[in-house]
């Protein structure tokens, strides 16, 4: 490699290190609001989730369900880590794991991508350009709107659930289907205004929603803080690619001097 290739390559790779420093501090940025929004929205779901989970959620002793959906929260850009690819890894077992696979429904392009190729044949609805404007409970609702109209006695919710800056887990939460509610009896010793079969049906959705906005939460924060650590290693490996280049450039102009040196003195003595 020539002095001039050595020296744009420096010049590129300093930009590229620039950029990924941007980057960053654009995702910490953005890693401030979106925790902030999870950790309000966390209370409320768990307490939702504890009221309905004695009823909704599936027993070991239950039967295998008829039909099932799933639906996979993933992000619409890259740079982020293996937030993605661990949820693509993730569908990609539980479909290979169940006899009767579950429809599946994503959000998300990276998720989408990540299956198409080998999986596309199982997609029922994806979902992109979710993370264009900050998540929102009318979301969260409209997704519960295209997940309860594919009838189904199982959905299962699969996304990144938030630990720290540098750890998340990709966690399925399952829900038997809305006619679980009904036959569980549970709400017969209360008076409704209207048609309980309406109101059930309602509080079941309301649940649905809720738990989709959290995780939803969750999945932004975790691609967030992946996104940070990302660009963070990048910069750093951008920064050292910057000093070992920048020896082997110093070392060869310094010998190409010593040789030109070396002509001129030689020139020098012979004339």
């Amino acid at each position: 490699m020539s002095l001039k290739q050595l020296g744009m390559r420096i010049k590129s790779t300093t930009s590229t290190a620039k950029i990924t420093k941007a980057m960053k501090m654009v995702a910490a940025a953005k890693l401030k609001g979106a925790e902030r929004m999870m950790l309000a929205a966390r209370p409320f779901s768990a307490s939702l989730r504890g009221l309905m989970e004695p009823v909704l959620a599936p027993k070991d002793e239950d039967d295998a369900p008829e039909s099932a959906l799933l639906l996979a929260i993933t992000s619409d850009k890259g740079l982020c880590g293996g937030i993605n690819s661990r949820v693509v890894k993730e569908v990609k077992n539980i479909l290979g794991s169940t006899e009767k696979a579950p429809t599946l429904l994503i959000v998300g392009g990276k998720g989408r991508d990540g299956l198409a190729r080998t999986h596309g044949s199982y997609f029922e609805t994806t979902i992109d350009e979710t993370y264009t404007a900050p998540v929102t409970f009318s979301l969260a609702s409209f997704i519960a709107e295209q997940i309860l109209a594919k009838d189904a006695d199982q959905y299962t919710l699969l996304y990144n659930q938030f630990k720290s800056v540098i750890a998340f887990d990709v966690v399925p939460m399952t829900l038997k289907g809305p006619a679980a509610l009904g036959e569980s009896g549970v709400m017969d010793e209360f008076e409704f205004e209207g048609d309980k079969e309406d109101v059930l049906a309602n509080l079941y959705q309301f649940n649905l929603a809720t738990q989709i906005y959290s995780a939803m939460l969750e999945n932004v924060t975790s691609e967030q803080a992946s996104k940070m650590t990302a660009m963070d290693s990048a910069t750093t490996n951008a920064n050292d690619m910057i000093s070992k280049l920048t020896i082997v450039y110093n070392r060869r102009r310094q010998a190409k001097v010593t040789t030109e040196l070396t002509e001129i003195v030689a020139g020098a003595e012979s004339v």
